[in-house]
């Protein structure tokens, strides 16, 4: 260890004035509390962010392929087709429609989407499986139903084996008329995804297809990928096969301004909470200034001694990046274990009044590294600038000055 980094260690270990070490201990408990916030909430925004991409992926796919008038006419070809693409790993017709469902409870009934699948996807992932498992299309009498989330069963006072109406617009002789079946709810689901919980129904999509009377012609089919990361290229070889009769869109699109606002928020957080520890940085300037005054006579016994003045300067330099490191350290250990803590208990739920505005019931706080090591270099660049004119002004002093009166 080097001169003047060993004696700022032994000034960080042992400061030998008591006013000096409760302000240097207030210095590194802001930085402290500072670097922890700057930790949580990167990791709330980002669990928040993946957790929400995720839920929407899990009960969609990554491209849709579209009718621009309508129905796709030959829904079987089109999606064999697409599924022979290089990087898609199916390729399944679906039926979307915005509905009215109403209950024997609850005649007003609420605005739904209602998504008519294959049964056989229900494999594809977890939340599928919660939605339509084996069986769950099915009702006692053997006749194929709906299922619907949680929070919509509850605003419809409805619960398994309930009937439900479903009313949709169907065209006929060139005007739209309502269209209404009734159907047993076979199945309430709940996947912590509360746009899915509250406004979604689901059924075979053969189901959907006699409502809207569409002869067997599905008006979506939803292209899952092999690996996401190759979405660019999947999507330009699907337009360039299907040319102009379809549209192609992706999730991205049809979220980007959520994604786009949720990005814009975490840079703002970051800017917000890391004035926090810009304002712990002058208790690191008040700690400097104190030790400063306090080691006068070292300073100049030092200087008298052959010591340089660069030497002076290094030292509280070394000093108040000690502190800005052991406070940073600190402060991610703790936001790192805390983070752990609320998504290993849920302590972070909502409502269904706050799940609304905010799509979920919980959020994880997801750690990502990458964060952390930018919230570190950020604290302690922060830390070592504010070392910079104190450390300046030791190295100023004169030896005769502060030796007179010793």
């Amino acid at each position: 260890m080097n001169l003047p980094l060993q004696i700022a260690w032994r000034y960080l270990r042992r400061p030998t004035d008591r006013l000096v070490s409760a302000v240097g201990l207030v210095s590194v408990l802001g930085l402290v509390i500072g670097v922890m916030a700057l930790v949580i909430s990167m990791a709330l925004m980002t669990g928040y962010r993946e957790d929400l991409q995720e839920k929407l992926l899990a009960g969609n796919a990554e491209i849709f392929v579209y009718a621009i008038d309508g129905t796709i006419e030959d829904t079987p070809a089109l999606a064999s087709s697409i599924g022979q693409v290089d990087g898609v790993e199916n390729a399944s017709p679906v039926v979307f429609q915005q509905a009215l469902i109403t209950s024997e409870d609850h005649a007003t009934g609420e605005q739904v989407m209602l998504k008519g699948i294959d049964p056989a996807r229900v494999t594809e992932s977890e939340m599928l499986a919660r939605i339509g498992g084996p069986g769950r299309f099915l009702g006692p009498d053997g006749l194929p139903g709906v299922t619907i989330g949680k929070w919509l069963a509850q605003k419809l006072a409805v619960q398994p084996g309930s009937a439900v109406t479903i009313t949709v617009p169907t065209e006929e002789a060139g005007s739209f008329l309502p269209r209404s079946e009734t159907y047993t709810i076979t199945n309430i689901y709940e996947t912590g995804f509360f746009e899915f919980d509250s406004r979604w129904i689901f059924m075979p999509a053969s189901s959907a297809q006699e409502l809207l009377a569409t002869g067997g012609r599905s008006n979506l089919i939803e292209v899952k990928l092999t690996t996401p990361s190759r979405m660019d290229k999947v999507i330009a070889s699907i337009r360039e096969m299907v040319g102009t009769r379809y549209a192609v869109a992706d999730w991205r699109e049809m979220n980007r301004q959520l994604f786009s606002l949720l990005k814009v928020q975490q840079l703002v957080l970051f800017i917000v909470i890391g004035l926090i520890v810009f304002v712990s940085t002058f208790n690191i300037v008040s700690t400097l200034i104190m030790t400063v005054h306090e080691k006068r006579k070292e300073i100049g016994i030092l200087l008298s001694m052959g010591g340089d003045r660069s030497l002076v300067r290094k030292i509280f330099v070394y000093y108040g990046t000690l502190v800005g490191i052991v406070g940073t350290l600190t402060g991610i250990l703790i936001g790192v274990v805390t983070n752990w803590i609320i998504t290993r208990y849920e302590l972070i739920s909502f409502g269904p009044e706050i799940a609304e505005v905010y799509f979920v019931n919980s959020i994880p706080f997801v750690t990502r590294w990458g964060d952390v090591g930018l919230i570190a270099l950020f604290a302690v660049v922060v830390s070592f600038l504010a070392t910079l004119i104190p450390s300046a002004r030791a190295a100023r002093i004169a030896p005769a000055d502060a030796v007179r009166y010793e």
